[in-house]
């Protein structure tokens, strides 16, 4: 019996589409070496998640997600705190529990004066792999920050800076992956890095896509496709729901009459002999493809399950 991820995806497919994308972005990656002069950015291994019913609100505090190989090393990589003012009082707090892997503490205050100008805010990004920030200064940093921030996939990680352990709190924060839930049908989550192995990224996948999964409304009812991407990659396909309309299934729980209650077979009777227009003659032929699928069991869609 093959083995699965959450009793859904296979790992074999899984581990053939991570080799077969590492290996082609590094190629990719050592000829843009070979042709720049100065390095650019690692690139990362994406978690692409299609979803059948989007959200109603775009939440600002993602979901922590558990990976077992992390994905910053505070050793090599800067990472930042975002705090509440004063923001000393937080420096002393990190050293006396003995916190050195925080290269730089920020108070609202500073970024609201130092790092108010574009270029300053700009610099902070580039200097830091990861930043972290109070949960009681959240709402107010997509206005302070800006939008370089979101766009650079670098949004600040929400912790409590309360808690007896801070130390244990900010090593899960950094250890862990995220998962930003916005109100498209799409949803992006880093796993991997270039630098770590196949193993690795195939590891962190295995570990990350149950609490995925766990944090999408409607769980594996709601899922339509999963696949992978490197940064510049194209995606490669590791699991597809069913067509039909079975539990579970992509057209569960839709209903296929058209708005004004005219079923398909009635509505290909009324449009014999009659012109159809192009735009018409692709929906029909969308609606006789979903036919197919259903006389044949539901199966059109592959399921890449061993």
């Amino acid at each position: 019996m093959a083995e699965l991820i959450d009793g859904r995806v296979s790992v074999k497919q899984c581990k053939r589409a991570v080799t077969t994308l590492m290996e082609y972005a590094l190629k990719q990656q050592q000829t843009r070496e070979e042709n720049v002069l100065l390095p650019g950015k690692e690139e990362c291994i994406w978690l692409q998640i299609a979803v059948k019913q989007v959200r109603a609100e775009a939440k600002l505090k993602p979901h922590r997600i558990p990976i077992k190989y992390s994905l910053v090393d505070p050793r090599v990589s800067a990472v930042c705190l975002i705090t509440k003012d004063p923001q000393r009082e937080y420096k002393d707090l990190l050293e006396e529990a003995g916190i050195k892997f925080i290269n730089r503490v920020v108070g609202i205050d500073k970024l609201k004066g130092k790092f108010k100008a574009f270029e300053a805010r700009r610099a902070l990004l580039r200097e830091n792999a990861l930043f972290l920030a109070d949960e009681r200064v959240i709402p107010l940093l997509p206005r302070l920050l800006g939008k370089i921030f979101f766009t650079a996939k670098k949004q600040p990680i929400p912790v409590c800076l309360k808690r007896k352990d801070l130390k244990g709190e900010l090593e899960r924060a950094i250890s862990s992956t995220y998962m930003h839930q916005n109100r498209g049908t799409c949803t992006s989550v880093k796993f991997g890095v270039l630098s770590q192995t196949p193993a690795q990224v195939l590891a962190n996948l295995e570990v990350a896509l149950p609490a995925i999964i766990t944090a999408i409304r409607g769980g594996w009812d709601n899922v339509q496709s999963l696949s992978i991407k490197s940064t510049k990659s194209a995606s490669l396909p590791i699991w597809s729901c069913k067509l039909g309309t079975g539990e579970g299934a992509r057209w569960h729980g839709f209903d296929l009459q058209d708005q004004d209650g005219v079923s398909q077979e009635d509505d290909e009777s009324e449009t014999k002999g009659v012109e159809i227009p192009y735009v018409a003659k692709i929906t029909q032929t969308s609606k006789a493809t979903f036919d197919l699928g259903k006389r044949a069991g539901g199966s059109l869609g592959p399921s890449y399950v061993d």
